[in-house]
């Protein structure tokens, strides 16, 4: 509430002065309610509450994209449905035009299902070469291309620029790159495998429902993947022409990769005979020296669901690829030794072993106790041949 007063000098009928003082007050105006700040002003003024650049809310990509130059802290843009494909990719050129001009820190970039072509694929190139230059900034990206339609040639002039990208450089890198729905063929997995064997930050990548065959699988991936040292997760579902030649080459090469963790293989075509092979990598129980050195003990993950593998055969195998996973799980030299005990209880291990008198179920603890003394199966042979007598069996 404000007060004012107000002081005055008159004359009595005497002719005599004195001071007239007057005080009012009155309730001070309302403001003007001010209408919240617009998108665009948030993007401009840079709205530390704005985070995330979910849609356009309704603008075009032309003032977006201005409004994104002057902007510092968006992190994450999901930008699906957006419609920056089409007229050459004018859309998706802008934006990457202004991300680049911005220098800001990034960690998600999703431009999944805007039908963007090879000229949205080269502005995204772009981008990425532009992040890997700049040394002032530094941070691991997410990249989501989920059903665009750049095929082949998009995926080469990315995979150029991704190729580019290494752990020494202190710039952003591409480390979780989604090409599923590209029409990406086996030309194109070509280009994506020779930047594998460059590029040594992506740990996920995601090629589902394109039209690789088992063809590009055996000439170009399986060979980097043998080298490769850095992919953690790969998705392949959906890439109906891979079938049981193309998940034999993959499990060939699980002998060799110690680094991958996820392996997706969904609608793949993979039938019974494909499966067994991938069995055979996570747990190879020809021999002890295979469970041991030629069995895969890194992959914590296979998803081989929606393929024709469930034959009557076959039901008796899932529980060991179950279990395999299960024991990959708990770390490599936690399932060495229970890859070891279920070979030396099951039918394929050393007959001495089954033609003792010692319980099957000591034999787990007995690997257990002397595998913590002496890595060694012949020491392992050894201290079960002797068992009989130690218990007076």
């Amino acid at each position: 509430m404000e007060e004012w007063v107000s002081v005055s000098f008159a004359q009595d009928q005497d002719g005599r002065s004195f001071r007239q003082t007057r005080r009012w007050s009155a309730m001070p105006k309302e403001e003007e309610a001010k209408p919240p700040p617009t998108l665009i002003e948030r993007i401009e003024q840079s709205d530390p509450t704005l985070k995330e650049l979910a849609g356009f809310g309704g603008y075009g990509y032309h003032r977006i994209a201005t409004a994104l130059r002057k902007n510092a802290t968006i992190t994450s843009f999901k930008l699906s449905n957006c419609q920056l494909g089409g007229d050459r990719d004018e859309g998706c050129i802008y934006l990457m035009q202004a991300l680049i001009a911005r220098r800001s820190n990034l960690k998600r970039i999703s431009l999944a299902r805007n039908f963007i072509g090879f000229n949205g694929a080269a502005a995204v190139a772009n981008f990425i070469r532009a992040s890997q230059d700049d040394p002032s900034i530094y941070h691991s990206i997410r990249l989501d291309l989920l059903q665009n339609c750049f095929g082949d040639e998009g995926a080469r002039v990315i995979a150029d620029a991704i190729a580019g990208g290494t752990t020494q450089d202190k710039a952003q890198t591409i480390v979780d790159i989604g090409l599923e729905k590209n029409r990406i063929g086996n030309e194109g997995l070509l280009y994506i495998s020779n930047m594998l064997h460059e590029n040594n930050t992506l740990h996920t990548l995601r090629l589902g429902k394109n039209d690789i065959s088992y063809e590009g699988v055996m000439k170009s991936l399986v060979p980097v993947l043998k080298q490769n040292t850095t992919l953690r997760v790969l998705d392949l579902s959906g890439n109906r022409h891979i079938g049981d030649l193309g998940a034999a080459a993959l499990a060939g090469v699980l002998s060799f990769n110690q680094t991958l963790e996820t392996m997706i293989l969904t609608k793949c075509s993979i039938s019974e005979e494909g499966a067994k092979r991938l069995l055979q990598a996570l747990y190879n129980y020809t021999s002890p020296s295979a469970v041991l050195e030629q069995s895969n003990h890194t992959l914590r993950e296979l998803i081989v669901c929606q393929n024709p593998i469930l034959s009557t055969s076959f039901v008796g195998h899932t529980t060991f690829l179950r279990d395999a996973i299960h024991w990959n799980q708990q770390g490599i030299a936690s399932s060495r030794i229970y890859k070891l005990n279920s070979f030396l209880m099951s039918v394929h291990g050393p007959r001495f072993v089954h033609s003792t008198n010692v319980p099957i179920e000591l034999i787990p603890k007995l690997v257990h106790k002397i595998w913590r003394i002496d890595k060694s199966i012949d020491a392992v042979y050894s201290y079960i041949r002797g068992m009989p007598e130690i218990l007076e069996i």
